[in-house]
């Protein structure tokens, strides 16, 4: 086996979802597990903020780990695949295991559409970056006569 850096390996999004799905079902269980606070604002929508720090979570891996993507396209095309049905499913297990819907968690419909577009604002920085580094690159190669 290689001894790559976890950038250098290409990882596909979806397998990042499963991870990020998991390690959701995961918490939103060990928070079941935990006194409830008397008083406390988040105890009825804890898978909710859950579900929301995994997004953010499996937003800045994603956009981390697509510097290694050879076919840029497919990666994106699969991102926003992938991402989508954490939104959905995330959804779906945060609603079975609290019993609250969205629209009855308060702000966490506003939280959903904040990280939907910083998902997408993550996605295009580094496309961008990726963009800006080849350029670099091919300038490089013409200055050496490469």
């Amino acid at each position: 086996m290689e001894n790559k850096s976890i950038l250098e390996r290409e990882i596909s999004p979806f397998t990042q979802l499963g991870a990020v799905l998991a390690l959701c079902v995961t918490f939103m269980a060990f928070s079941s597990l935990f006194p409830k606070n008397q008083y406390g604002a988040t105890n009825d929508i804890m898978p909710w903020v859950i579900l929301c720090g995994m997004i953010l979570f499996f937003a800045l891996c994603n956009s981390i780990l697509s510097f290694s993507a050879t076919n840029n396209n497919k990666y994106w095309l699969h991102s926003i695949i992938s991402f989508a049905i954490l939104l959905v499913v995330g959804g779906l297990i945060a609603w079975a295991s609290s019993g609250v819907s969205i629209y009855e968690a308060g702000s966490v419909r506003w939280l959903y559409f904040v990280m939907t577009f910083g998902y997408l604002v993550f996605l295009s920085i580094v496309n961008l970056i990726k963009f800006l580094l080849q350029l670099v690159q091919k300038e490089d190669q013409k200055l050496r006569g490469e």
